[in-house]
């Protein structure tokens, strides 16, 4: 497969933290209007909105990367990635199982709503998905790989919920094949001095919470990079 070039980390309206107009409908539209190949919906801890981004990606003519955004019990961020959006559901329901059972107020968190592939809403979350599910990083990664996914530490150079703000560097208990960066400058120096690995395929996306920031930054997957087996 030749290189594929898309966003490969957007929340959606299911994200208490994302805009409630950013539907996966939308996502995925926005991400085919600004050339993307490939598009990945990534919300935190949950997969309910994929079956209507996969609806619109097959509509629209690009490929779906399904993932999930999860924020470990360390509160690391790791995005998961499957070649279906059924394994995805699945992953998702176990993260909605190892989640904290408090009080949610979506007037004070945001709204979490599930919309279907003509963006009508469905249903809402009740938990609150931003939550660090009980799982740890190195069992999360464990549980990924059980499904046949990839675990892709996200934004790990960044100043909070990444390999670099919680631990100091790259982890001693889950190896990954590839990571993301927010600053691919400071990644760079990171590299350098042996707090981020050299020789690993690197991602840098946008992390969409509102309708323009998707698709400002775009991957590209060449060969050898262990998302391109899941397309």
């Amino acid at each position: 497969m030749s290189a594929l070039r898309g966003d490969l980390h957007i929340h959606t309206c299911l994200s208490p933290c994302a805009d409630d107009d950013l539907t996966p409908v939308s996502a995925v539209g926005l991400a085919k209007l600004a050339g993307a190949d490939v598009v990945a919906v990534t919300d935190h801890n949950s997969a309910r909105s994929l079956p209507a981004a996969k609806a619109a990606a097959d509509a629209y003519g690009i490929l779906l990367l399904p993932g999930v955004e999860v924020n470990c019990a360390e509160e690391i961020h790791l995005l998961c990635y499957f070649r279906d959006v059924d394994t995805a559901l699945r992953f998702g329901g176990a993260l909605y199982d190892a989640l904290p059972d408090f009080p949610y107020d979506p007037a004070i968190w945001g709204r979490q709503l599930v919309t279907d592939e003509n963006e009508a809403v469905t249903g809402e979350v009740e938990k609150l998905l931003t939550g660090a599910v009980t799982l740890t990083l190195a069992e999360t990664a464990r549980l990924c790989r059980s499904m046949g996914g990839v675990p892709v530490p996200a934004h790990a150079d960044a100043d909070s919920y990444s390999l670099f703000s919680v631990l100091g560097g790259w982890p001693m208990d889950a190896d990954f094949d590839l990571f993301e960066v927010k600053f691919p400058d400071r990644a760079e120096k990171l590299i350098r001095a042996g707090i981020l690995p050299d020789g690993k395929p690197v991602l840098t996306n946008s992390d969409a919470h509102t309708l323009d920031a998707v698709a400002s930054r775009m991957s590209t997957l060449e060969d050898g990079n262990p998302l391109l087996a899941l397309l």
